[in-house]
């Protein structure tokens, strides 16, 4: 067995991801140093599990379908632009996701973590903040300009994602970019 890269994700739709591509278009005029993320790789981690060894997949896939057992499909709202760690530092330009009062997103990732660290996995540090990466900010080149491009599109309005499946995607980092390839689906 090998070792593989992986994360426990939701997809977002095309009509979402082509939105996003526009957002990026709009962004990409600040002519700053950002990696810009391919829009059909854009997606909400809810779980980064690192290097893990093929072998651990189906005991990933058990804990998974747990997880999910008790939870309907759901939607996500999409919208709102930020940066990790902060906007005066922008590391990660993101668009928010918050999904409604039930509040099935967080209850979904918490149990995925708790069920995760059974299995040796590391929980997320932190409160959990549900994004879209759309881009990693690589040097400080023009940097004002990306702030302002940013803090214009803040409050912007995306769409919404229907939750049916919840995904284990394996991640080759390539000179291109990252590739992803699915390597479990568990439907809700």
């Amino acid at each position: 067995m090998s070792t593989i890269r992986a994360f426990i994700g939701i997809k977002v739709s095309t009509e979402i991801q082509d939105k996003l591509e526009g957002i990026q278009k709009k962004l990409k005029k600040a002519d700053a140093h950002v990696s810009w993320i391919n829009p059909d790789n854009i997606h909400l981690t809810l779980q980064f599990l690192g290097n893990i060894d093929e072998a651990q997949i189906p005991d990933i896939e058990t804990q998974l379908r747990e997880s999910v057992s008790l939870v309907n499909s759901f939607q996500l709202q999409v919208g709102y632009a930020g940066a990790f760690p902060n906007l005066r530092y922008p590391r990660v330009i993101w668009i928010g996701v918050s999904d409604d009062e039930e509040n099935s997103l967080k209850t979904i990732q918490a149990e995925i973590g708790r069920r995760l660290s059974a299995l040796g996995f590391q929980q997320e540090e932190g409160l959990f903040k549900p994004h879209l990466t759309i881009g990693r900010v690589r040097s400080q080149k023009n940097k004002s300009n990306l702030l302002r491009a940013v803090e214009a599109i803040v409050n912007i309005w995306v769409g919404e994602i229907v939750v049916d499946a919840i995904y284990v995607i394996k991640s080759e980092l390539r000179p291109t970019g990252a590739e992803y390839t699915d390597l479990v689906e568990v439907t809700l």
